[in-house]
């Protein structure tokens, strides 16, 4: 087993952390290159793709990562770019798994893909200037899980709720990305916490969520106990532009 290491790697708008055996990095960085250019280039072709908040006919799409976003988008009922840094952090790890990677995950700026040999702690910031955080921890899982979250209050996602994250656990990260957008926009105060799960439950490949909002905390499927831990700020992902004490992003991090 070669080194294990963190790498961050920042390429206009994208900026995540790599964490895998050093021999599997190379493989994460080319396939974060391929997806943004094939994203770009659906872009290009339809301008739509871009700005609509509304689901996307797949069939228009020019690529596999494109498709996956539009159908992810298509079944939360959403836009297709709301899945844009799961289907990046994706991307990269599933190009690591192919390598051989069984313990790695890609932190796209909150949204995170990992594969897990031994557990790891993944860490909810909601509170920026906070030296305290929640979290929760995951074990061994059978292969690649998606954590992503949305925050209709911190950060630059857009919600049409106000929570102050709302998370969501799936099969992948394109599928979490899209319905943690879906569910954040479903959480209208805390009298929505009764019914803000709800539309999850059809959907297989949602595993659970979560959403916290003016101090309450709800919890729905496959979610483990959560608990306060220090907050670790170097193990936040965030944009060179955005790294400074004004910067209250959607925050997870990831660390073993």
């Amino acid at each position: 087993m070669s080194e294990f290491v963190t790498s961050r790697l920042e390429i206009d708008e994208t900026a995540l952390s790599i964490s895998c055996e050093r021999r599997h990095v190379g493989a994460a960085v080319d396939a974060v290159k391929k997806a943004r250019r094939d994203i770009e280039r659906q872009i290009r072709r339809d301008r739509f793709f871009l700005t609509t908040l509304e689901p996307y006919d797949s069939d228009c799409s020019s690529s596999d990562i494109t498709a996956r976003m539009c159908e992810a988008a298509r079944l939360a009922g959403v836009g297709p770019m709301a899945a844009v840094a799961g289907a990046i952090a994706q991307a990269a790890l599933e190009a690591m798994v192919a390598q051989g990677a069984r313990h790695a995950w890609v932190d796209n700026g909150g949204d995170i893909a990992l594969i897990l040999e031994s557990e790891a702690t993944i860490e909810i910031f909601t509170a920026p200037g906070s030296t305290r955080a929640s979290a929760f921890t995951l074990g061994r899982t059978d292969g690649i899980v998606g954590i992503c979250s949305s925050s209709g209050r911190l950060g630059h996602s857009i919600s049409f709720g106000d929570s102050d994250i709302a998370l969501v656990i799936a099969d992948d990260a394109v599928t979490a990305d899209a319905f943690a957008t879906a569910l954040g926009n479903r959480v209208k105060g805390i009298a929505s916490l009764e019914t803000c799960f709800e539309f999850l439950k059809a959907h297989r490949s949602v595993r659970g969520g979560l959403v916290m909002i003016d101090g309450a905390v709800a919890r729905y499927g496959e979610v483990p106990e959560i608990v306060e831990v220090e907050h670790n700020p170097d193990k936040l992902t965030l944009h060179s532009a955005m790294a400074s004490g004004r910067y209250t992003g959607s925050e997870m991090s990831c660390r073993s």
